[in-house]
């Protein structure tokens, strides 16, 4: 891929467009923040299913499902230590983001770090070992799963844990189609 000089105009303009895209699914939560991490937006989905018997007085099951994704720019070469202090302020809140439910069943926490500095192998590393799963109440009150994620805009490249691509498609689709302004 070629690489290409992003101003910090042209991060910020591919970040909002990123938090407009989010809106079809999501509550968009714009210049928030999460421990000590200013971010740029966070994007929050629920979902719940339930199944009944005859009729809705007769639950048989239900399950919620949530996902969070943390969008943050930085202007400076990411280092290792970037990745794992977002990593800690996503993980110190998890229990906030959290219901305490049995229907409970799984959340999902992604934090975006946008880039227009060229990553260096020692961060790319970090972010893919980069995942904490745990499991609420020994699974009893479902799990919770934590990525970290790269956007670099010069490469036009997402760098996540293999676990986590699914996760950050929207943004791999928005800079592969070109869609977003980059």
């Amino acid at each position: 891929m070629n690489k290409t000089k992003v101003s910090t105009k042209e991060m910020k303009e591919f970040i909002n467009d990123m938090a407009n895209q989010y809106t079809m699914q999501f509550n968009v939560y714009r210049e928030e923040r999460i421990g000590d991490t200013l971010l740029d937006f966070y994007a929050e989905f629920k979902r719940r299913d339930e199944k009944y018997l005859m009729s809705k007085s007769i639950k048989v099951w239900s399950v919620e499902n949530q996902q969070y994704a943390f969008v943050k720019h930085q202007e400076q070469a990411i280092t290792p230590t970037d990745i794992k202090k977002f990593a800690k302020d996503i993980d110190a809140r998890i229990k906030e983001f959290v219901p305490s439910k049995r229907e409970h069943m799984s959340t999902f926490f992604i934090g975006f770090i946008v880039t227009n500095q060229p990553i260096d192998k020692a961060v790319l590393k970090e972010v893919r070992k980069a995942r904490k799963l745990q499991f609420l109440k020994f699974g009893l009150h479902g799990w919770a799963d934590r990525y970290i994620a790269i956007v670099d805009l010069t490469e036009r490249k997402v760098f996540v844990n293999n676990k986590g691509r699914e996760f950050v498609k929207g943004f791999q689709d928005a800079l592969l189609k070109g869609e977003a302004r980059v």
